[in-house]
């Protein structure tokens, strides 16, 4: 009985096999798919590869197989361009037809299967939730407006390592320092409130669970789940970590953050000289059924993650290439001086005036890139890319892009 059940099993493999390289076969005949390395049934370029698609291994592919490849893993298709000109394409050109984002089990559970904007499919949802962040986060107004708390909290970064007589000979752990700016920097924006020090209880439980939530999500453990759905059962104990840790975030920001902006928005009435936060518009959103409340919490969500860590591993990066390139902190510092005066903070209209201090902060985002990937795009229909290259496009795909050794230089100063 045994080895009849045995026997069922391999021929249904067998013959899955086989029907997933014949109706391949059929659909390439539509496009010329890119090239690529050959796939092994099931796993296809999986084993291969691995799970680090990190840009360094990636250029090493393209060395090979040119500047837009195709990669199998398991019964995920994976476009990889490398090149400026077909990452305008994506971006730019058929930013329609490449505007979704390609999602997986674990961005389903944080995102609540696209009930935010990043991973939202492409339409009329996505448009609106692009509508309503675009006010309160994406404007000149927004610079103007909280320009003032952001040179205060940048400040008393400064202040407080001065105050730290260890900092000039045993040196400090700056992160710590930085998180904290970076956390009250967007939660002025978003809820008018800031965190006192690194040891607010309520700071502590939120970058607790925020880096909980990015060491999951940016974890490879759950790969192999993703790529082959058959091995899906044995994620079953991670992705419920998953869903308690989405669980406590949606909570946390409910009950101290957007329930807490509620009460002062029913207590108080803002009239119109006073600044709303971002909060304020997209509960305003919510309330004209624009967005649901899961929506408004989701996009809190997206906000924690996107705004905060990437800028703070910019700054921390900017900082560590200026230690490690004293020539070139001597030459910024001189610009400073120069312009500004020995010891005068660096305020936003000031940056217009500092070519070398815009060339410096450049330079360590090409450098070091935050996301060297950006955010995998995705066509839902199929579509053609690379045309000149004579490559296709099966609908379903997600696009990475990555391009080493393009941007600005820094210009030594005369």
């Amino acid at each position: 009985m045994d080895l009849l059940l045995l026997e069922k099993t391999l021929l249904g493999l067998l013959a899955a096999i086989l029907g997933a390289i014949f109706i391949s076969k059929l659909r390439g005949k539509r496009f010329k798919l890119p090239p690529g390395p050959i796939p092994v049934p099931i796993f296809g370029n999986w084993l291969q590869v691995g799970d680090d698609l990190n840009h360094r291994n990636l250029t090493d592919l393209a060395k090979k197989f040119g500047e837009i490849f195709l990669l199998r893993m398991g019964q995920r298709n994976l476009v990889v361009v490398s090149s400026p000109d077909l990452a305008k394409d994506v971006l730019h050109t058929q930013g329609v037809e490449f505007g979704s984002r390609t999602r997986n089990v674990v961005f389903d559970i944080f995102t609540g299967k696209g009930q935010d904007m990043v991973f939202t499919v492409y339409g009329e949802h996505w448009r609106k939730m692009r509508r309503i962040m675009t006010v309160p986060f994406f404007t000149n107004k927004v610079v103007q407006q909280y320009r003032f708390g952001w040179e205060a909290e940048a400040a008393a970064v400064v202040e407080d390592v001065k105050k730290n007589p260890a900092s000039a000979t045993e040196g400090t752990v700056l992160r710590r320092r930085l998180q904290l700016m970076m956390y009250n920097n967007m939660f002025r924006i978003m809820f008018d409130r800031r965190f006192e020090s690194e040891d607010d209880p309520l700071f502590l439980k939120l970058k607790a669970l925020n880096g909980e939530r990015s060491r999951l999500a940016q974890s490879f453990e759950y790969n192999y789940g993703d790529f082959i759905p058959i091995l899906r059962p044995f994620l079953r104990g991670y992705l419920k970590l998953c869903k308690e840790v989405k669980d406590k975030r949606l909570q946390l920001f409910k009950d101290y953050f957007v329930d807490e902006r509620k009460k002062l928005g029913s207590t108080k009435s803002l009239d119109n000289n006073q600044i709303k936060c971002a909060i304020d518009h997209i509960l305003e959103a919510k309330d004209k059924g624009e967005i649901n409340e899961d929506n408004v919490l989701y996009i809190v969500e997206n906000i924690n993650v996107a705004a905060i860590e990437t800028t703070l591993w910019s700054i921390e990066w900017g900082i560590a290439e200026l230690v490690n390139h004293p020539e070139i902190q001597a030459k910024l510092r001189h610009e400073l001086d120069t312009k500004l005066g020995p010891g005068v903070q660096v305020t936003e209209p000031d940056i217009q005036n500092l070519p070398y201090l815009q060339a410096v902060i450049k330079e360590t985002l090409r450098l070091r890139m935050a996301i060297p990937l950006l955010v995998p795009h995705m066509n839902l229909h199929d579509a053609k890319l690379g045309e000149r290259l004579g490559c296709g496009s099966y609908k379903g795909l997600g696009v990475f892009m990555f391009w080493i050794g393009f941007g600005l230089k820094i210009i030594p100063q005369s």
